[in-house]
């Protein structure tokens, strides 16, 4: 299921100034996972038989689920040069200098994907650990968002998840028959059904660009552009336990059972993710 709010709004004013702002906000909901995952164990088996699990306790926030995407973008003419408001008169080399120049820039904000945390265990004999584990300490959050974590050795790291005592993994299915077996009630505990799911990190970028024109005659023009991606070198990290790019995957980032859990690895986009000028000479006809 998807339902989504799609907002737009577009301006052009005088003097070469123009923007464009979108929105959307998005909810898509399945019982199906994808590699979008970031690193959970979402392989476990479903046993339609045995009440509490099943089919439908995969409902949830699809992997691919983004709540919130902004984008803005714009370009201006800068008023310098011949005909312009500064300098209208300039000509010859004048003109050539500061005559001509544009700006143009694009602004990306967007939430994360959510993130499956997978039980630490078996839920059912013989099955895999991707049932959900499905519930929470009162009190406590799924989340805190990026800040400084250390490990088991003194290592400082960079964490996304809050307290891993927080969850709670419930009940192991007995085989013969199957009914749940060594059962304790979740005292203290929020519970949290369906999915067990937690927002990753976002997504924030800003590429600017400034580029002039030469004209050359009615049909041709040079044009020198400097383009700057992530101008304010951002970093935009992946979700726990993701590798790519290249990156090694840190073990157990998802499993709140582990001494790294909630430890991140990597950003989006290695090696590109840091500030990156480039410089370019067109020739149009």
């Amino acid at each position: 299921h998807y339902h989504a709010l799609q907002t737009k709004v577009e301006k052009q004013f005088k003097g070469g100034l123009n923007f464009l702002a979108t929105y959307t906000w998005s909810k898509a909901m399945s019982d199906a996972g994808d590699l979008l995952n970031g690193g959970a164990d979402n392989v476990g088996y479903r046993a339609p038989s045995v009440p509490g699990f099943g089919i439908q306790k995969d409902y949830g926030l699809a992997n691919f689920d983004i709540r919130n995407v902004f984008h803005f973008s714009g370009g201006y003419e800068l008023p310098f040069g011949k005909g312009k408001h500064f300098l209208s008169q300039a000509s010859g080399w004048t003109n050539q200098v500061v005559g001509g120049w544009s700006t143009q820039f694009i602004v990306t904000l967007q939430g994360g994907q959510p993130i499956t945390l997978a039980c630490s265990s078996a839920t059912a004999n013989g099955n895999g650990n991707g049932i959900n584990c499905g519930a929470l300490l009162t009190g406590e959050a799924l989340k805190l968002g990026l800040h400084d974590a250390t490990d088991s050795k003194g290592l400082k790291h960079l964490s996304w998840f809050g307290n891993a005592g927080a969850f709670t993994q419930p009940c192991v299915l007995g085989s013969n028959p199957p009914a749940p077996a060594g059962c304790v009630d979740l005292t203290g505990n929020d519970a949290l059904g369906g999915l067990t799911q937690v927002p990753g990190p976002g997504f924030h970028r800003m590429d600017f660009s400034i580029f002039k024109d030469f004209p050359i005659k009615e049909r041709f023009r040079l044009q020198f552009r400097s383009e700057i991606f992530n101008i304010f070198n951002h970093p935009n990290f992946n979700a726990p336990g993701f590798g790519g790019n290249g990156v090694v995957a840190i073990s157990g980032a998802v499993d709140f059972k582990n001494s790294n859990f909630g430890f991140i690895g990597s950003t989006r986009d290695a090696p590109n993710d840091p500030r990156q000028i480039q410089f370019a000479l067109k020739f149009y006809y």
